[in-house]
């Protein structure tokens, strides 16, 4: 418990005046010499305006905003606000340009300037199918794949010595055409992946890929990171569908027949090329008064992106409108700044840390601004990080039974801190949530760095990810209650010297297996590599055993090179348990090679 501590002087010569009228009348005494020990003021937690915060989610969820996708005109509006709100909080500049910490992310793939694709016959009638490009493939050049058509029915990849569905078919040198999913609708994802697809059908031979739905024309969305695949791929919609019938000499209704082949060879062109986006994170700073050599870091963030008009993680497929995100993630930035601009009021002696407050970019592309802040924090200045705290989705606190407050169980000390902070009366919040520290949010970032974490979310909704999750659905005075209540846990965390005491969590394994081995490996899909980077490998996993460790890129697996997060799960349908292959890794700049015995996938 920190306190201001006065010595208290020794008082005998005023006590000695009241012995006896023998002793002569005392010297009047200075007050200033007099010191007595005064309780230091305690610092008192911040009341939040729920108008506030209500105006801020109506700026941030408007139309204007186009959705805050990263990147955009709009992303660069939304931050030029919050840097006014930041200086206006009276927080210092904590980025590389002022409050300015830049990345770099990528969003998908588009025509080289001045080039079409085509997909087209090279003889004969069949006339040019209309098709999208995807977020995956090849850039062809010049010129594009030419081949015959062949329909792999959904083109699914089987395990081992199973060909799937590529059973008895021939594709060398031909463009296999797939449907998009699978006949079973419980098929593991990994699987019916397009880009599993694709590699499947590349591995047999085949030189281009047509991912076709005769139902729809929205297609696969073309955001997220480009996967260079060695073939070109496209996609086919309703608009496509009678000239592909043509081609794969399909009767009009007739239901595609597994092996239908075009006569003639078609040509398959994609010139395309990756697009790459700048957007940043935002870091303003209260500056503590403790000694800098002692001085530690309390990280309060939340995520300022959104879904623009709609990407692949949108829950309204084929719906293009704005996806405002008031709840997710409006309600989180709210609340980190009116929380920046109440404890800003405290005096600098009762802020001994420093309290730095982030607004992320590019979480929905996955945890990519909070990850990039991490990875830019030197060793030493992660050590100084007391704990973070990451608000994401706290606008519908009326609509749920109790706050979650994930991450309970990241530090011995949370359970205490919490109690504390969440006292009985009008201001205490019922409390849910998960113990550790993992979650598809910016916490997770800190906490596989060694960082306590606490995640405040008022729970899923059946607005998540839809245009619907509106301003007329916030709740304001809960998003303030639950501001409030971190507002009390960040002077708990003031006032403590030593740090918090990490408790190390594995990574839960989300829904039911999909493979039939673990490798024991925690990918890293913010870092762009070739290869596959690991933010981390389970202590005693089969990755652990062969050697590889947390920052390790992955370069190949038995057989199979690894470029990218597709060929390193391609690998899965091709690895035994218990039968060792050879892994080749590459580690500051040097590559290593070890014997990878898979396991056994965990079942609960």
């Amino acid at each position: 418990m920190r306190g201001r501590l006065i010595p208290l002087l020794a008082l005998s010569s005023l006590l000695a005046s009241f012995t006896g009228c023998a002793e002569p009348t005392p010297a009047p005494v200075d007050p200033g010499q007099v010191a007595i020990d005064l309780p230091s003021a305690k610092p008192t937690a911040p009341s939040l305006s729920a108008d506030s915060i209500l105006a801020s989610v109506g700026f941030l969820a408007d139309d204007a905003q186009q959705g805050r996708a990263p990147g955009t005109e709009a992303d660069a509006r939304v931050q030029a606000w919050i840097i006014e709100r930041m200086q206006a909080a009276g927080l210092e500049p904590g980025g590389d340009d002022g409050f300015v910490q830049r990345f770099e992310v990528g969003d998908g793939a588009r025509l080289r300037e001045g080039q079409t694709s085509r997909f087209v016959a090279t003889r004969g009638r069949v006339p040019g199918i209309t098709h999208e490009i995807v977020p995956f493939g090849h850039d062809t050049g010049e010129s594009g794949a030419i081949g015959r058509l062949v329909f792999v029915g959904h083109g699914l990849p089987g395990e081992g010595d199973d060909p799937g569905d590529f059973a008895g078919l021939e594709l060398e040198g031909a463009i296999a055409v797939a449907l998009l999913g699978a006949a079973d609708p419980h098929a593991a994802p990994a699987k019916t992946r397009p880009q599993s697809k694709l590699i499947a059908a590349r591995d047999r031979g085949a030189v281009g890929l047509v991912l076709w739905d005769p139902d729809t024309d929205t297609p696969w969305a073309n955001h997220g990171q480009f996967s260079e695949l060695e073939i070109p791929a496209v996609f086919v919609g309703k608009a496509g569908t009678e000239a592909l019938r043509v081609a794969l000499r399909l009767g009009k209704d007739a239901a595609p027949k597994l092996g239908a082949s075009s006569r003639a060879p078609l040509e398959l062109h994609t010139p395309i090329e990756p697009v790459v986006l700048t957007t940043a994170n935002l870091l303003g700073v209260l500056p503590g008064s403790d000694p800098a050599e002692t001085r530690k870091r309390v990280i309060i963030g939340a995520h300022m992106d959104h879904l623009g008009l709609g990407t692949s993680s949108s829950l309204a497929p084929g719906e293009h409108a704005i996806h405002n995100g008031a709840d997710d993630n409006a309600s989180g930035v709210a609340v980190v700044l009116e929380l920046a601009a109440g404890l800003a009021k405290l005096s600098p002696e009762q802020r001994p840390h420093d309290l730095v407050f982030v607004t992320f970019g590019a979480e929905e592309m996955g945890l990519l601004g909070s990850k990039h802040m991490v990875e830019a924090l030197p060793k030493s200045e992660r050590a100084r990080v007391l704990a973070m705290l990451n608000f994401d989705m706290v606008g519908r606190l009326r609509d749920q039974d109790a706050l979650a407050l994930n991450g309970t169980g990241s530090a011995k000390e949370w359970p205490a801190l919490v109690e504390i902070a969440n006292p009985t009366g009008d201001a205490q919040l019922k409390l849910a949530g998960t113990s550790d520290g993992w979650g598809p949010s910016d916490h997770a970032s800190f906490y596989g760095e060694g960082v306590p974490v606490l995640h405040f979310f008022t729970g899923a909704h059946d607005d998540y990810h839809k245009p619907s999750d509106d301003l007329d659905k916030f709740d304001s005075e809960g998003a303030a209650a639950v501001g409030e209540l971190a507002g009390r846990i960040v002077l708990a965390l003031l006032d403590r010297s030593e740090p918090l005491t990490y408790v190390k969590v594995e990574r839960a394994s989300m829904g039911r297996t999909v493979f039939r081995v673990s490798l024991g490996t925690m990918p890293d899909y913010g870092r762009e590599v070739d290869g596959m980077a690991l933010s981390g490998v389970s202590e005693g996993g089969p990755a652990a055993a062969a050697g590889l460790q947390k920052g390790d890129v992955i370069t190949r697996i038995g057989d199979r090179a690894v470029h990218n997060i597709d060929d390193y799960m391609a690998c899965f349908g091709e690895l035994e348990p218990g039968v060792a292959v050879e892994i080749e890794w590459t580690r500051d700049g040097a590559t290593q090679t070890g014997e990878l015995t898979p396991a056994a996938p965990r079942t609960k």
